[in-house]
C-alpha cells in the first residue's frame, strides 16, 4: 500500500505534529495526535456528547466516564494505540482510534467519537481518514470496529473503508482489510510525518 498526499488545503502552513483539515463547510479543524495521559482532553470531548451520542460509542449512556476506562482511552503510546484529536477553534471536538489487538500486531479495532454540536461537518471522515493512515504507516493491515446497529452515520462511513460484518446481539462486527478512503480528506503526508516524527518508521511507500 502506498499512501499518497490527500487535498492539500491549510496543511501547507501545518507544524511537525498538527495538521490543519478543510471541513465540508469550510471551517477547519487542526488535527494532531493525542497525547499519552491527555486526560483533560478526553474529557471534554466525552462531556460534549449527549447520553445518546454516548450510548452509540460507548454502547453506554453513563453520566460520567469511568475511572478504569479514563485510563485505558489515556494509554496512548503512538504504536500500540494510535489517537488522532481534532480541534475547532480550540476545543477538542473529536477523537478516532487505532488499537492493536492483542497477540495480533497487523490487526486494530477503530473506534470514533465527535461532540455533538460538530456533527455534520465531516469531523468523523477526515478523523477516521487520519487515524487509519496512521495505522497503516505503523505496519497495521487489517481493521476491526463494532458499532451500535442503530448507529446509520458510523455503519456509512466504515463501510467507505470496506468493512463488512454482521449483527450480534444488537451490535454490527465489522471487519476487513485495511483501506483508506478514497479520496482522501486529509493530507496523508503530514498526517504520515506527524505519526512518525521521531520513531524512525517508515515514509510513504509502506506497502
Amino acid at each position: 500500500m502506498t499512501i499518497h498526499p490527500g487535498p492539500v488545503g491549510h496543511a501547507a502552513h501545518a507544524s511537525p505534529r498538527h495538521v490543519p483539515t478543510v471541513l465540508r463547510d469550510g471551517g477547519v479543524a487542526e488535527l494532531r495526535p493525542l497525547a499519552h495521559g491527555e486526560r483533560d482532553t478526553l474529557l471534554e470531548v466525552f462531556a460534549g456528547m449527549s447520553l445518546q451520542a454516548r450510548a452509540l460509542r460507548y454502547f453506554s449512556g453513563f453520566p460520567r466516564m469511568p475511572a478504569p476506562m479514563i485510563s485505558m482511552l489515556t494509554d496512548v503510546d503512538g504504536d500500540r494505540h494510535l489517537a488522532w484529536l481534532a480541534v475547532v477553534e480550540g476545543a477538542p471536538v473529536g477523537i478516532a482510534r487505532a488499537i492493536r489487538l492483542p497477540g495480533c500486531a497487523t490487526t486494530a479495532e477503530l473506534a470514533f467519537e465527535v461532540v455533538d454540536a460538530q456533527h455534520g461537518r465531516g469531523l468523523a471522515t477526515v478523523l477516521v481518514d487520519a487515524v487509519t493512515t496512521a495505522a497503516a504507516a505503523k505496519g497495521v493491515r487489517r481493521v476491526e470496529a463494532t458499532v451500535a446497529a442503530e448507529n446509520s452515520a458510523s455503519r456509512r462511513l466504515l463501510g467507505r473503508l470496506g468493512l463488512r460484518g454482521h449483527v450480534s446481539e444488537g451490535l454490527l462486527e465489522l471487519s476487513g482489510p485495511l483501506r483508506l478512503l478514497d479520496p482522501a480528506v486529509v493530507d496523508r503526508a503530514a498526517v504520515v510525518g506527524a505519526t512518525c516524527s521521531g520513531h524512525g518508521d517508515r515514509a510513504l511507500d509502506i506497502g
